[in-house]
């Protein structure tokens, strides 16, 4: 995997306005040198945002846009993800790594109900999918059987989509003002246990930042978001291969312009006036947080930093590293550390390594802790006798330390 480059802080704080009220889209691609060594990997073609683009369509694409298309190799990890609502904590509970090129949804619903199977029913009761999962029949058999609510977005080309469409131009469709729900951000800058380098050049970074966003020019009135509103349908059976009743949650993004953006959600749990459409657009957010997730795994925990090109090995490490994310995510838990999805691999490992070391001297049923520099001082003004004395005993005990660790590993 290639480390995203370091951009301006001009760019950066363009980045910003365009993800502002965006959900990422893009599925969790295992990236490896262009080699053809690696099994079972898959050679795709993305565009410039890093998604699949059929080589088909190219021409289609203006002489740009296509120039900015390259070939690249790639598996992919379809996961089990457990998240929590504060989207603090998350845990991987199953995953499959398959080429880059195989579809998601046969593989994930079979993973699912395998898990199901282990756990019992009623461990997973919601879940949040992305368009590539949608499956009337699987859909349908987890509200059915496996008792799981799932939420999912629309595809345009669906029956269901052109209906909510119809049923919007009815006048009694009411919408409702959608306010996002904020969130503190993590600031490195004020946080007690930065270290005191991390801190300076967060300030500064933002410093910079703020200042090149006031340079910026005010954005085009088509990129200005006024509003978001949200409105739902309930009991839609136009999903025929879906057999049970599915509630369309319409999403509305309206801009300066006059221009609307309209993308839509199914659910299979039913609307109620405490846990309406607002809610579930509320819900769906969560996904964001997951997207930048799997950014973290990818760029900052070495899963691709690959030794082998054969799959077993390339598997192996990538099942290790999210061990691992699991591992410190319930030790942090456990100690009420702060979470770790929302804080980089490296700051963490900051937080959970050896911050002190003592020296514990024990003599006549008393002990003393003294830190290396204090235990060191006071071996330099022992008198030769004592100091002898020590050094005696010191070198008797690390050659029984050595000896222990030595047979501790079997012949």
């Amino acid at each position: 995997m290639v480390q995203p480059r370091r951009g301006s802080a001009v760019q950066e704080a363009q980045a910003l306005r365009r993800r502002e009220g965006r959900v990422d889209r893009r599925r969790l691609l295992v990236f490896v040198p262009d080699n053809d060594a690696y099994e079972r990997s898959a050679r795709l073609l993305f565009d410039e945002h890093g998604h699949p683009v059929e080589s088909a369509k190219l021409s289609e694409m203006s002489p740009e846009a296509a120039a900015r298309c390259q070939w690249r190799r790639c598996y992919k990890l379809v996961s089990l993800l457990y998240v929590d609502r504060s989207r603090d904590f998350c845990l991987r509970a199953a995953m499959r790594l398959v080429p880059g090129n195989e579809h998601e949804c046969p593989i994930f619903y079979p993973m699912l109900e395998k898990f199901v199977a282990e756990v019992g029913e009623g461990v997973i009761r919601r879940l949040l999918l992305d368009r590539g999962f949608i499956d009337g029949e699987r859909i349908a058999h987890c509200k059915r059987k496996l008792g799981i609510d799932i939420l999912i977005p629309v595809r345009r080309d669906m029956d269901i989509y052109q209906d909510a469409l119809g049923l919007l131009k009815l006048k009694a469709t009411k919408f409702q003002e959608y306010r996002a729900p904020t969130r503190e951000p993590v600031d490195a800058a004020r946080l007690p246990h930065s270290p005191e380098r991390v801190r300076k050049r967060e300030l500064k970074r933002q410093k910079t930042v703020k200042a090149k966003k006031a340079e910026l020019e005010p954005p085009p009135p088509n990129q200005v978001l006024l509003r978001r509103e949200v409105a739902g349908f309930e009991n839609l059976r136009t999903f025929t291969t879906c057999s049970v009743p599915l509630n369309v949650i319409v999403n509305r993004d309206v801009f300066a312009d006059g221009h609307v953006d309209l993308w839509m959600l199914l659910d299979t749990k039913p609307l109620t006036p405490s846990n309406g459409p607002a809610a579930r657009r509320a819900e769906y957010a969560i996904r964001t947080d997951i997207e930048e997730g799997h950014r973290q795994f990818k760029c900052f925990w070495d899963m691709t930093r690959f030794t082998s090109r054969a799959f077993s090995l390339v598997l192996n490490q990538i099942v290790f590293v999210l061990l691992a994310y699991n591992l410190l995510q319930i030790f942090l838990r456990a100690q009420a550390e702060p979470p770790l999805s929302r804080r980089s691999r490296s700051r963490q490992l900051d937080l959970v390594m050896t911050t002190a070391a003592v020296i514990i001297i024990y003599a006549e049923n008393r002990f003393a802790t003294l830190t290396p520099l204090a235990y060191t001082e006071i071996l330099l003004t022992l008198g030769d006798d004592a100091r002898k004395k020590v050094l005696s005993k010191t070198r008797r005990l690390r050659e029984e330390l050595g000896q222990a660790l030595r047979l501790a590993r079997a012949p």
